[in-house]
């Protein structure tokens, strides 16, 4: 059932990456999800030290996207920061230095996620706006926390999707996934520190998906290394 990795693989007119995002040809747009920058600081302010990893992880990944597709537009679909309550100050440094490395390459395109309560303050200073949902003409771009209307295909992010696989011995590893189905993808999230949710075990956090039968969705896995991996429906999987 499964393929053999590659780079990445179109399928029906969207192109999925191993670097986490999809790339629309058509409409030039490259699309992430769930970036979660300024989530070291939060987690250092409950007590909880972390090395400060996921901008230049975001930074190398949007070089890559740049570099195989240069893409005249960037969609961030939701959570480009991680605190809810204000902006903290990594936030402000390492969005601000994001945005920059972006809009010097190309336009940037930004959903509103749950946790982008203050970021339109930092997307302010370069006039760009925060979008409660974008549309082209195939696709709507939600982030995925609530039900929206949406028209053609539902591109979402939010459920950080992955598949926990569990060898003899114990050892676990956790693949990050795109699902992809009839009017319907969800990405995954490029955040080192995302366990993502186990589609296998059920542990769905999207609204958005009720309206789909899960079981009947596409998974395509991710590793850096070794590219992207076909791995059929949910259902098949479960059966393995």
């Amino acid at each position: 059932m499964f393929c053999l990795p590659v780079d990445e693989i179109e399928i029906d007119g969207v192109v999925f990456t191993k670097y986490y995002s999809i790339y629309l040809p058509d409409e030039s747009m490259v699309v992430l999800s769930d970036l979660h920058i300024g989530f070291e600081e939060v987690m250092a302010q409950k007590g909880l030290i972390l090395p400060k990893l996921q901008k230049n992880r975001i930074l190398n990944i949007l070089e890559k996207n740049f570099d195989k597709f240069s893409p005249s537009k960037i969609l961030i679909d939701g959570d480009f920061k991680h605190e809810f309550s204000k902006n903290v100050r990594q936030e402000w440094r390492e969005i601000t230095e994001i945005i920059e490395f972006i809009k010097s390459r190309s336009e940037l395109i930004v959903v509103r996620g749950n946790h982008d309560n203050y970021l339109k303050n930092i997307l302010a200073r370069y006039s760009i706006t925060l979008h409660n949902y974008y549309r082209t003409k195939d696709f709507t771009f939600i982030h995925g926390d609530k039900k929206m209307d949406w028209k053609g295909t539902v591109i979402i992010g939010h459920e950080h999707p992955s598949i926990k696989i569990r060898d003899s011995v114990g050892g676990l590893l956790n693949l990050p996934v795109f699902l992809h189905g009839k009017n319907i993808i969800v990405l995954p999230s490029p955040s080192v520190y995302s366990s993502g949710s186990d589609i296998l075990g059920n542990e769905i956090i999207s609204p958005v998906l009720s309206d789909f039968n899960m079981d009947d969705l596409d998974c395509i896995g991710i590793d850096e290394k070794i590219g992207i991996l076909e791995m059929g429906k949910i259902k098949d999987i479960k059966e393995l």
